[in-house]
C-alpha cells in the first residue's frame, strides 16, 4: 500500500471514528431524556457505562451535577477513578471489595450504598447497581453498566425514624410519671444484673426498695394530686444520684425500686440513706412532712431473682413496722 492509499485509509478511519462519536452522543442523549421520563420520581441519576479494557466512564451528567459539578467541569474523558476518589472513607474499602467481587465473578451483581464527596465538601448517599456484560473467552471483564440513584433523602429519612423508634423504645420502658422505668422493665434489668452476677461476669448486685410514708394519709389530707406531686419529687431525687450503669423504677404507686450493679450492701445502704435525706428535705406545694423508708439486700451466691427482692422488701416491712423513715439492711 502506497502513501496515498495509507492517507485515504486514515481519512476514512476518521471519518468513521467521527460517525461513532456523534451516534454515542447522540445515544446518550437519547438515554438521559429516558431515564429522565422513566425514573425522575425516584431519584434517579442515570445509566452509567464502563469500558473496563480503556478505563473510561461513559454516564449521565446528573450523576456529578447532583455532588456540585457543571458539565463543563467534568473531564473529557472519565475514568472509574473520578468516583471512587470522593468515596467516603469509611467506605471506600466495602465498596471496592463489593467492585472486586464482581469483576472476578464471585457474585452476580455489583450493588452497594455509599457515601460519596460533594464538590462544597459534604456528601450525598448513591444506590450503584451494575453488572459485566461482556467477558473475553477467558472470563475477564471488559465492558460494565449500571444504573445510580441518589437516595440521600430516604436515607435521613431513615435515620430519623430510626432515632424515634430508639426513643420510643425508650420510653416504652418508662413509667409516664417519674420517667423512672416501669415495674416490668425494672424487673427485667434486675433479672438481667443477676443472671450476669450467677455466671460470674458481675462482682455483685444490691437493690434498695424505697416506700414513701404514710403516702395514703398525705392523699387524704391534701388530695390525690399531692400524692402524685410526691412521687415525681421522689422519682427525680433518686434520678438525678443514679450513676452511669445504675436503674431505678416506679414499682408500685408510692414504692421504687433501685438497681445498683457493682455496689456493696453498704454502699448501697448510704447511697439509700442519701435519697431518704434528700426526700426529707424537699420542697413541697403543701405544708407536708414527707419521709420515706428503704429496705437493702445484696445478691448472694446462686440466688434468684424473687429470693433477692424478698430480702430487701423484708427489709422494708422491718422498718415499716419500727417507726419508719429509716434504712434497713
Amino acid at each position: 500500500m502506497n502513501e496515498k492509499d495509507i492517507q485515504k485509509e486514515l481519512e476514512a478511519l476518521k471519518s468513521e471514528l467521527e460517525s461513532v462519536k456523534r451516534l454515542n452522543r447522540e445515544l446518550l442523549t437519547l438515554q438521559e431524556e429516558q431515564d429522565s421520563l422513566d425514573f425522575a420520581w425516584s431519584g434517579n441519576l442515570g445509566h452509567w457505562y464502563w469500558d473496563f479494557q480503556v478505563n473510561r466512564v461513559t454516564f449521565n451528567p446528573m450523576k456529578a451535577m447532583a455532588l456540585g459539578y457543571t458539565k463543563e467541569e467534568l473531564p473529557e474523558y472519565v475514568d472509574f477513578q473520578f468516583f471512587t476518589d470522593k468515596l467516603h472513607p469509611d467506605d471506600y474499602e466495602r465498596v471496592m471489595d463489593a467492585m472486586r467481587d464482581h469483576l472476578s465473578n464471585q457474585i452476580p451483581v455489583w450493588e452497594v450504598r455509599y457515601r460519596i464527596k460533594t464538590k462544597d465538601g459534604g456528601y450525598r448517599t448513591y444506590y450503584d447497581r451494575g453488572k459485566v456484560t461482556k467477558r473475553s473467552e477467558e472470563g475477564a471483564p471488559l465492558f460494565l453498566s449500571g444504573i445510580v440513584f441518589d437516595v440521600t433523602d430516604y436515607e435521613e429519612e431513615r435515620r430519623r425514624l430510626l432515632e424515634e423508634n430508639k426513643e420510643w423504645a425508650i420510653q416504652s420502658k418508662k413509667d409516664s410519671m417519674t420517667g423512672l422505668y416501669n415495674r416490668a422493665n425494672i424487673l427485667f434489668e434486675l433479672g438481667k444484673l443477676v443472671n450476669e452476677a450467677q455466671m460470674g461476669e458481675n462482682k455483685t448486685v444490691s437493690i434498695s426498695l424505697l416506700d414513701i410514708d404514710n403516702l395514703s394519709h398525705q392523699n387524704s389530707l391534701f388530695g390525690p394530686l399531692f400524692g402524685d406531686e410526691i412521687i415525681k419529687k421522689a422519682g427525680q431525687i433518686i434520678n438525678d444520684n443514679l450513676r452511669d450503669g445504675d436503674y431505678a423504677g416506679n414499682f408500685e404507686g408510692g414504692k421504687f425500686m433501685i438497681v445498683l450493679p457493682d455496689t456493696s450492701k453498704a454502699e448501697a445502704h448510704e447511697f439509700s440513706e442519701l435519697i431518704r435525706t434528700q426526700l426529707s428535705k424537699a420542697d413541697f406545694t403543701e405544708p407536708a412532712e414527707v419521709t420515706s423508708s428503704a429496705g437493702v439486700a445484696q445478691y448472694q451466691p446462686k440466688e434468684t431473682v424473687s429470693q433477692l427482692f424478698n430480702r430487701a422488701d423484708s427489709m422494708l416491712y422491718k422498718v415499716k413496722s419500727t417507726g419508719k423513715n429509716q434504712v434497713q439492711s
